[in-house]
């Protein structure tokens, strides 16, 4: 079973699930982002020989972590679908799927990402520009704001050794404002937690990186990053 790594921010308590998930358990709120779903077919479109499975894959995996939390919200934080015709594209059998996985809870914020911005033909999905909850804000991007944010977009990877040990894996970047969400899609790619635009968002206040790699999460000590 995936581990799980509980820490606190904004000053709440957060789960952080080794399956790419983020659990708010006095909310009972589940996060994930950046399923981008249906970039295999969208690749295609130009020649791409990538397999056709990540949406499949991406959906039974949301599915999975919203069976073992049995949230009452659920939190899609952005770039749901990988462009704005992802939904047209979507097998009928992954368009029930994704609806039952919505319907599975009492509320299902999908935020708007830059991928899925003014998507087309999405049935009935809503979308909102962000949610804000007890005080913490929830978006795809970081906005100009005092409140602490929950955030995706960005895909914060990293590569690191460990006790001798190359390690290389998605993470979720935190520090006293900011909490970056890895992304979940099968098929996302990921910016090192070392690149310049997480130096800028951190500012005097480093990130802490918190490693998913298997089935564990774990912090990785600053002097490893």
């Amino acid at each position: 079973m995936p581990s799980r790594c509980e820490i606190d921010f904004a000053g709440q308590r957060f789960v952080l699930d080794a399956g790419l998930g983020l659990y708010w358990p006095a909310q009972e709120a589940l996060v994930v982002s950046d399923l981008h779903l249906e970039k295999a077919s969208f690749l295609a479109q130009f020649g791409s020989a990538v397999a056709p499975y990540d949406t499949l894959d991406t959906l039974l995996r949301l599915e999975k972590l919203v069976a073992t939390y049995r949230p009452k919200s659920l939190i899609l934080l952005g770039d749901s679908f990988h462009d704005r015709k992802a939904w047209t594209r979507l097998e009928e059998a992954a368009r029930h799927q994704l609806l039952a996985i919505c319907g599975a809870v009492d509320t299902c914020h999908l935020v708007e990402g830059n991928h899925d911005l003014g998507l087309l033909g999405s049935g009935n999905l809503n979308f909102t520009a962000d949610v804000e909850i007890s005080g913490i804000a929830f978006r795809h991007e970081p906005h100009s704001t005092d409140l602490p944010q929950i955030v995706g977009h960005f895909h914060p990877k990293l590569r690191t050794s460990l006790r001798g040990h190359r390690l290389s894996g998605k993470v979720f970047a935190v520090n006293n404002k900011l909490l970056i969400m890895p992304a979940f899609g099968t098929f996302t790619g990921g910016l090192d937690l070392g690149h310049e635009a997480f130096i800028q968002l951190a500012g005097n206040n480093p990130f802490r990186a918190y490693m998913a790699y298997k089935d564990t999460v774990a912090g990785i000590p600053r002097n490893d990053l």
